[in-house]
């Protein structure tokens, strides 16, 4: 019995002898980076197609916009034809664009090739990097095909008020693109 004891008292003394030694420290650096990225996607409309009613403006499609660049993000929204067409026959519009940051609102603009903004499209900035964006925003996109037409209808074409028109299927596409400069 004896020697149970004694080789016990040195075992609990060697567990006493680890615990006393000096203590040990470990560094651990980590390092991220965030890539730059700048893009935008409708949020809302299945395959990217739309319909209008001919009664006033209509909310046709939510937009996610996001740039997390440290300089500006750049909107460009390109309206292809400038109106509805269907074979030689045309429906004049008015677009709007509403963002959650009113650099890139569009106001309410007739998007015939001869705009306002001179070029088709319409191009909007926001200077300087904003948490908001990076995170993302929205937009909505809205169009009216009750407006009047700006002017006779290029030769062999018609222009029609979309409650007047021949029946048919109309179509316009819209670019967006959102990019960092």
């Amino acid at each position: 019995m004896k020697k149970l004891i004694t080789v016990a008292g040195v075992a609990a003394a060697s567990v006493f002898a680890i615990m006393a030694s000096s203590a040990q420290a470990e560094t651990l650096s980590v390092q991220t980076t965030v890539a730059p990225y700048c893009n935008i996607r409708l949020a809302n409309v299945s395959s990217g197609t739309a319909s209008v009613a001919q009664e006033a403006e209509q909310q046709v499609a939510n937009l996610q916009l996001a740039c997390n660049t440290g300089g500006s993000a750049q909107l460009v929204v390109n309206p292809l034809n400038g109106d509805f067409k269907y074979g030689s026959n045309l429906i004049n519009y008015a677009m709007r664009l509403e963002a959650a940051d009113s650099a890139f609102n569009i106001a309410t603009t007739d998007a015939t090739p001869g705009d306002a903004e001179g070029s088709g499209k319409f191009t909007r900035t926001k200077v300087g990097y904003t948490q908001a964006l990076a995170n993302g925003i929205s937009a909505g996109f809205y169009l009216n095909v009750n407006v009047a037409a700006p002017g006779p209808a290029p030769l062999g074409q018609t222009y029609y008020p979309a409650n007047a028109a021949p029946a048919g299927s109309y179509s316009e596409s819209f670019t967006f693109e959102l990019s960092a400069i």
